[in-house]
């Protein structure tokens, strides 16, 4: 790890005590301030939609409940994260041990004060960024159990040949907004129809075509968890554009630990 730049951005350290720059901690501090209220009105949300998480595949019957928005309301997906943190730090620093703390009758609001209140110190431990990669996941996974996502917007220059020169690519840069990989997306430029399944593949075949995607587009399309995404990307130190990860770069990283 380079101790004099953020692991999760790349900006340069500030103070070079800390593991994660200025920024990024503003960010996890918002992050955990807002679980308690994201658990609330994933609550809201409990009735599966139609096409959504808890609906019917066709060969199950529905359980009749959305189940991501159930367990982050009920605090679990919250605290399975929280309290193991906690236990570090209650241990590290010395702290009375979970064990012997009274019951509190809003848990997550008591841990993520915890949190809050040990960040500081937090922020300069050599597992600040594991800590932050697992915050910032589960306010992910809040966001989307209260139904408050923006779907992003993934962006892959189109591989087809080029309508006025077959020496090129087209590289029409195509907005994919569904992640249904059947989803049929027609390029404006060469009138090509691609889905975002063949899409990628083809655009990552030529070694020579780079894809960039955001970890949650390789994450979904590669069939990874967005952890063991960001793990091998800092692992492996796969070229990075912003938020953005070089695709052909990271397979190849991803084959060689198969």
């Amino acid at each position: 790890m380079n101790l004099h730049k953020c692991p999760t951005c790349r900006r340069k350290l500030a103070d070079t005590k800390n593991i994660i720059c200025d920024k990024c901690t503003e960010r996890m501090r918002k992050n955990l301030d807002d679980l308690p209220q994201l658990m609330i009105e994933a609550g809201k949300y409990l009735e599966p939609q139609q096409g959504g998480q808890g609906t019917s595949s066709g060969a199950h019957p529905s359980i009749g409940i959305n189940v991501n928005a159930f367990d982050f309301a009920s605090g679990r997906d919250i605290l399975n994260v929280l309290h193991e943190w906690e236990k570090i730090i209650r241990t590290e620093r010395q702290l009375t041990p979970p064990a012997l703390l009274p019951f509190y009758n809003n848990p997550v609001r008591m841990s993520v004060r915890f949190h809050l209140a040990h960040l500081t110190w937090t922020i300069q431990q050599p597992w600040a960024d594991e800590f932050w990669q697992e915050v910032s996941q589960l306010h992910h996974h809040g966001i989307i159990a209260a139904q408050k996502q923006i779907d992003p917007v993934r962006r892959i220059p189109c591989p087809a040949p080029h309508p006025e020169d077959d020496a090129k690519n087209c590289g029409a840069m195509l907005g994919v907004t569904d992640a249904d990989l059947t989803t049929s997306i027609q390029c404006r430029r060469c009138k090509t129809n691609w889905t975002p399944a063949r899409l990628v593949a083809v655009a990552m075949s030529d070694p020579n075509h780079e894809v960039w995607l955001d970890v949650e587009s390789i994450a979904a399309w590669i069939g990874l968890s967005e952890r063991q995404v960001r793990r091998i990307v800092q692992t492996k130190r796969i070229p990075k554009r912003g938020q953005l990860v070089n695709v052909n770069a990271f397979l190849d990283a991803h084959r060689g630990t198969i």
